[in-house]
């Protein structure tokens, strides 16, 4: 039995050591011209301790965490820059927020990202400026192992961005006014110009293969897409969409037209776009122009094409109750105007069923 449990630690312990991962900042000095003080301390006031959860070059979730702790790791790599004299003032530097993030961001790139809040402080405690920024690069979907190497490059990358930020924002005016009398000029500094950004987390890419079911006065049709959209909380969704489909008319139709039978394949081009209401939930609004072909055999069995042009609209919503992997449905309605012998226009309802991954 206690081989057994030995086993079963053995095992967890390797688990949970793949399912982490460290990151060591590269000690690359950066120059500043009349540099006139240090970095004293640095103090990590983050309620999450870990940098972040992204995907490993081989699809496993992995969590990203410096090798030592934060504070001791950023100190380290700004003291190589900001060495420490007497003839320069100590400032502490304090982390609000450092979190590393990836993900699809359009059906071929990935975006990886470093958010960096932070602030600087006088000895006593006095805030005297306050900065937060992005550092973002986008990758091809096969870069995986490329974007797993380059997460400490955009955290050095932010944090020389917020030095400078402190260093040359006006009304802090480092060059001229940190040193006076061989102490800080606490009436120089203020916290109003400070330059942030609030974290919003990276939007998340959707894939959906969906089925669509339409019926109208005319015909009985169906349709097999894809879509791919980045969720957004405000703006406009414009979606990646590539569908094909076949339309039958109904028989008593057609023989008022003259014909026995009509069928019609089409591709749909156009502008769809999503408005999202509540996480799941999104309002379908699109205008298309179809291109196809229209199939006939009239009452003498004789068979002719038509080529098909027009102008589609439809509204609706669509539902994505689990977002990561899921059922999606969908209803609608849509109006159509085309070069159909069977029926210039058209109004109908849609019902959709599919898949999220």
């Amino acid at each position: 039995m206690k081989k057994i449990i030995s086993i079963l630690v053995l095992l967890l312990n390797s688990a949970l050591s793949y399912s982490q991962e460290t990151i060591n900042l590269k000690i690359i000095p950066f120059e500043f011209k009349n540099q006139n003080f240090y970095i004293e301390n640095v103090f990590d006031n983050r309620e999450e301790m870990a940098l972040g959860v992204i995907e490993d070059p081989f699809g496993e979730n992995v969590t990203l965490n410096f090798e030592y702790n934060t504070a001791a790791t950023i100190k380290k790599f700004l003291d190589s820059s900001l060495a420490k004299t007497n003839d320069r003032s100590p400032i502490n530097l304090r982390i609000h927020s450092l979190k590393i993030e990836q993900g699809q961001t359009s059906i071929e790139k990935i975006t990886a990202r470093v958010y960096l809040d932070l602030s600087f402080h006088t000895e006593s405690g006095e805030e005297l400026y306050k900065v937060s920024h992005y550092e973002s690069q986008e990758f091809l979907l096969t870069e995986l192992q490329e974007i797993h190497e380059s997460h400490e490059q955009r955290i050095r990358a932010a944090l020389e961005y917020c030095l400078w930020q402190f260093i040359n924002a006006p009304e802090t005016g480092t060059d001229n006014n940190l040193l006076k009398g061989g102490g800080l000029d606490q009436a120089s500094f203020t916290g109003e110009a400070s330059n942030l950004e609030a974290f919003v987390p990276l939007a998340q890419w959707h894939d959906m293969v969906t089925y669509k079911r339409m019926t109208d006065r005319y015909n009985e049709a169906w349709n097999v897409s894809y879509t791919g959209f980045l969720d957004n909380e405000k703006d406009l969704i414009i979606p990646f969409s590539i569908g094909y489909g076949r339309s039958t008319a109904k028989s008593d139709i057609v023989k008022e037209r003259g014909y026995n039978s009509a069928s019609s394949f089409a591709l749909g081009f156009g502008l769809n776009g999503y408005i999202k209401i509540i996480p799941g939930l999104y309002v379908d609004l699109g205008l298309n122009m179809p291109l196809g072909i229209e199939f006939l055999r009239d009452l003498e069995s004789r068979k002719s094409k038509n080529f098909l042009i027009g102008i589609a609209a439809h509204q609706g919503i669509k539902i994505i109750p689990w977002q990561d992997f899921g059922i999606v449905i969908g209803a609608g309605i849509f109006q159509r105007w085309q070069t159909s012998v069977i029926e210039k226009r058209n109004f109908g309802f849609v019902l959709e069923v599919g898949i999220n991954f």
